[in-house]
């Protein structure tokens, strides 16, 4: 059992100490997470914005000014091209070693929640338990006035929701579009959980989208560590303690073989579950 941190000019070693002997530690997952599944980032090379453009920033507007006329051009497929090769990718997606690594670090104790700007629900399938999906999750709906959400599991919707039977409010995909504020009952939970923490993890994330990236400038305002997992420079670099320049299977298996120690002595405090607001 380790009792102090070590000192390692090993990056991966200084991530798995720090993670070791942090009382409550926060892990922020981006795009670059499932990437490893087939499921294409946003920006940078090979990106879907990078190859069709960036993509009109009044997607929820354009629902709220005329929520049928949205479904049906939805389902219809009348969809900019970007919006359907990326939902053929979240439907063929699977977790990857790094997903499932991940929920083996939480249940060694060594990650105690996570917070992901992901829409794919490939955390969930792979068994993490204490999750935040800041941007919501593919597979459910939401009423855009009540906040009430629906399990769509791999139903396809084919014709446009009724109105939310509880207030009459319009239904839309969980998943927050462009000009649509967060759910006020997920930032809030993505927020306590920052504001617990002593050690935030940020995976895969360009630290370049709102108000999600905020956080992690929060947690090191908190005094919090910063570890950044991540082939590429990000915004976030300048201000990680520890930066680990790889992918996020790679690095997160590497981390669970050096933390499998945490199974029968856990160190920091109790990794008690706490409720995904988005499934309620």
């Amino acid at each position: 059992m380790l009792t102090e941190p070590i000192i390692t000019s090993d990056p991966l070693e200084q991530a798995a100490s720090l993670i070791k002997h942090s009382k409550y530690v926060v892990v922020m997952t981006g795009a670059g997470m499932s990437v490893e599944s087939g499921i294409p980032t946003f920006r940078g090379e090979g990106g879907l914005w990078t190859r069709y453009g960036p993509p009109k920033m009044d997607g929820f507007k354009q629902f709220r000014d005329d929520p049928v006329g949205w479904w049906q051009k939805r389902i219809n497929q009348q969809m900019d091209a970007h919006i359907i090769e990326l939902r053929d990718a979240l439907v063929a997606a699977e977790p990857h070693t790094g997903h499932h690594a991940l929920a083996g670090l939480e249940k060694v104790g060594a990650v105690h929640h996570v917070i992901t700007q992901n829409i794919d629900g490939l955390d969930l399938k792979a068994g993490l338990k204490n999750l935040t999906e800041i941007h919501g999750n593919r597979s459910r709906l939401r009423c855009i006035q009540c906040g009430q959400r629906m399990s769509l599991g791999d139903f396809v919707p084919i014709e446009p929701p009724e109105p939310c039977a509880s207030c009459g409010g319009s239904i839309k995909f969980d998943t927050v579009m462009f000009g649509e504020p967060i759910p006020a009952d997920t930032l809030a939970e993505a927020r306590r959980q920052i504001d617990m923490a002593t050690c935030v993890v940020a995976i895969g994330t360009s630290a370049s989208v709102r108000p999600a990236s905020g956080l992690l400038w929060i947690a090191k305002a908190n005094g919090a560590s910063v570890i950044e997992i991540n082939p590429n420079e990000t915004k976030l670099s300048p201000i990680s303690d520890v930066i680990v320049r790889s992918s996020a299977g790679s690095a997160l298996n590497s981390l669970l073989n050096l933390l499998k120690i945490c199974e029968e002595t856990p160190s920091g405090a109790a990794n008690e579950p706490t409720q995904d607001v988005r499934s309620a």
